[in-house]
């Protein structure tokens, strides 16, 4: 076990890294650091410019002094098949062997050209023929283009890091969140806003029943519709977004007040409708999925409640938006259950909401 574990949370807006020393109860973090990424670097979860993302990711560790250059990478792509399957039931070992073998019927792409893994979820009996049962292992199959993946981890190790694994962003938020759930039977649904990827899994107790993750809307559409109307700079456009918010949530800072020409409590300031309207576009989108999830359970269940994180999250009003969209509450995902942040980090609230996914990639290795 090394004495630190680092997350590495490569985004589209960004790439953050959180270093852990592992404890009892919980790991500790020790350091924390997050460098921009220009636009187009990487895009909907793909690295699209593999040298600038290596210099983003030496400048990270320059930056935030990690002692380790061991990583666990978290991704976000909507290419990545997440899908739920009955497989006949085999010891674990043998399982993992057979398993190229018994999904390559369900993939996109041929199964020597993908990056398989599993999530279990249950054994079961099921009724097999001539009144006899059958044995199965009931999971969520994860396969992802090997391309894609290297893609990440060849600017990883350029970077001069080593990956010591790479995870699916939504099972990493299910870790940071899952002990506040306890062992609850009541699903719910993680949401991660981010700039142009919507992540969404919920899971009941911890364990992830169904994941989506849906490109080209996020944080970014929002600062293009705000760019578009008023033919700002993007820099502009995105102080304005997170600025004056949906209507009832402004808080203008000085700079952001002479940019609008407006009061500095912002509350008339046409571009909250703009920003209104196209959050409404993004609440419908996961309102939408959510409802696609309860129409394929069973029982017809939803979700009981709805965690947010992302940037998503810093938006104010959004959480309120969102919950009038789906008829549940929404709360906050916070970390600081999961892991313990001492005061002497000093860090901000958008530093705690993008803590989420570096914890995540660390707290079952750390536990």
């Amino acid at each position: 076990m090394p004495r630190t574990l680092v997350g590495l949370d490569i985004g589209s807006s960004g790439v953050r890294a959180a270093e852990f020393a592992p404890g009892r109860r919980r790991p500790t973090l020790r350091r924390y650091a997050e460098v921009p990424l220009a636009p187009g670097v990487v895009r909907t979860g793909g690295v699209v410019d593999g040298a600038a993302l290596t210099e983003a990711l030496k400048a990270l560790w320059s930056r935030g002094r990690f002692r380790t250059k061991t990583v666990t990478l978290g991704i976000a792509n909507a290419g990545v098949l997440v899908r739920q399957l009955d497989l006949d039931w085999m010891p674990s070992a043998d399982f993992r062997k057979a398993l190229r073998y018994q999904v390559q019927d369900v993939l996109p792409i041929s199964v020597d050209e993908a990056n398989l893994d599993y999530h279990q979820l249950e054994e079961l009996e099921l009724p097999g023929e001539n009144g006899t049962t059958r044995r199965v292992s009931r999971i969520l199959l994860v396969a992802a283009s090997r391309d894609m993946v290297d893609g990440f981890v060849d600017a990883t190790r350029r970077a001069g890091l080593r990956a010591r694994g790479v995870d699916l962003l939504p099972f990493a938020l299910v870790r940071a969140r899952a002990p506040l759930a306890g062992a609850s039977a009541e699903s719910e649904a993680i949401v991660d806003v981010g700039a142009d990827v919507v992540s969404l899994v919920v899971h009941v107790g911890g364990t992830p029943r169904y994941v989506r993750m849906i490109p080209g809307v996020g944080g970014d559409a929002i600062t293009t519709a705000v760019q578009e109307r008023y033919e700002w700079s993007w820099e502009d456009a995105e102080r304005t977004k997170r600025y004056v918010g949906l209507p009832g949530h402004a808080h203008l800072d000085p700079l952001q007040q002479s940019v609008v020409g407006q009061r500095s409590d912002g509350l008339d300031h046409a571009a909250q409708q703009v920003v209104a309207a196209a959050a409404g576009t993004l609440a419908d989108e996961i309102a939408t999925t959510l409802d696609f999830y309860r129409d394929s359970t069973a029982d017809g269940a939803g979700v009981a409640r709805v965690v947010l994180t992302g940037s998503g999250a810093l938006l104010g009003g959004f959480d309120e938006l969102l919950a009038d969209r789906v008829g549940v509450p929404v709360e906050t995902l916070d970390v600081g259950a999961r892991v313990k942040v001492p005061g002497r980090m000093r860090l901000s609230n958008d530093d705690l909401v993008a803590l989420a996914v570096p914890a995540g990639l660390c707290v079952g290795a750390a536990s």
